[in-house]
């Protein structure tokens, strides 16, 4: 957790704890795999509004490349977003 915690990353330890031992691989292999969405979810929201789509667009194709559910990808619109307009 303190590995994880320095990264800032927004991670469920609850989730992790439920598969199992919890060691340091575990946490950062998690960590690279949010950076990874992240990125992607930035790219998706920069794009779209690139090329003039509704937020309501941008939020669908957050849901739907990334299979997240429509809170996360507010999340990630609202975080994201600010940067791009």
């Amino acid at each position: 957790m303190t590995a994880a915690g320095a990264a800032n990353c927004r991670m469920d330890y609850n989730m992790i704890q439920k598969k199992g031992d919890a060691d340091m691989c575990t946490v950062f292999e998690e960590t690279r795999k949010e950076g990874m969405v992240d990125g992607r979810a930035e790219e998706i929201i920069e794009t779209g509004y690139e090329f003039g789509l509704s937020k309501d667009d941008i939020l669908a194709r957050l849901q739907n490349k990334l299979n997240i559910p429509m809170e996360k990808a507010q999340e990630y619109l609202s975080i994201f977003g600010q940067q791009t307009v």
